[in-house]
């Protein structure tokens, strides 16, 4: 019980000797401690900045490099350049309202008569089928352009993926095509048990 009520104390001195120390700054002191203290934080968030915008810039120059060694990846993977950065108008509607907007495709090529989309990419993650932006794009261009499918170009690794879209069947169009199987069984049926009764009959 002692020794607890020498470390309360200790403890009281120790926070007592602080707030005396703090006192004894003085507010100039003070004052110039929290300058100081901004000026790091404001030098810090400038530094972040900084490093950003070079990752962007750098990110950029890539992306710019990638697009232009591309037009000879599509060359020597047999498409003829049609067009670069080229632009289409699209709109869609939102509740009955038309809103449109301009599309901005890196490549239009052609192939054995064929118009395609292709779309330039770095990054591993940009690259991947899998990443739901770049996929969303894709699909986009293929109906905005009216092509007959887009190119999933990695310039880097010279590289042309053929990505093409299945169309959705749409539940009518499936009944109809059930309908049509069912009717070409029964004519098959009918015409194997009755076209030789019909030939017999003739002769």
């Amino acid at each position: 019980m002692r020794g607890r009520s020498c470390d309360s104390h200790a403890h009281m001195q120790l926070a007592a000797m602080s707030l005396e120390d703090l006192l004894r700054i003085g507010p100039s002191a003070f004052f110039l401690g929290m300058a100081a203290a901004l000026l790091l934080a404001v030098l810090a968030l400038h530094l972040v900045r900084q490093l950003a915008r070079r990752r962007r810039v750098r990110r950029a120059a890539r992306a710019a490099h990638a697009e232009r060694a591309a037009a000879q990846v599509l060359i020597r993977a047999g498409y003829t350049i049609v067009g670069r950065q080229v632009r289409r108008a699209w709109s869609l509607l939102a509740d009955g309202e038309e809103l449109g907007f301009e599309l901005i495709a890196d490549y239009l090529v052609e192939s054995a008569g064929r118009l395609w989309i292709a779309e330039v990419k770095t990054g591993q993650r940009a690259l991947s089928l899998l990443h739901g932006p770049t996929r969303r794009q894709l699909l986009e261009y293929r109906y905005a352009f009216g092509v007959e499918g887009v190119l999933l170009v990695d310039a880097e690794a010279e590289r042309v993926r053929r990505i093409q879209f299945r169309e959705p069947k749409r539940a009518g169009q499936a009944r109809r095509a059930l309908c049509w199987l069912a009717a070409g069984l029964v004519l098959g049926f009918l015409l194997d048990h009755y076209w030789p009764v019909a030939g017999a009959l003739s002769r």
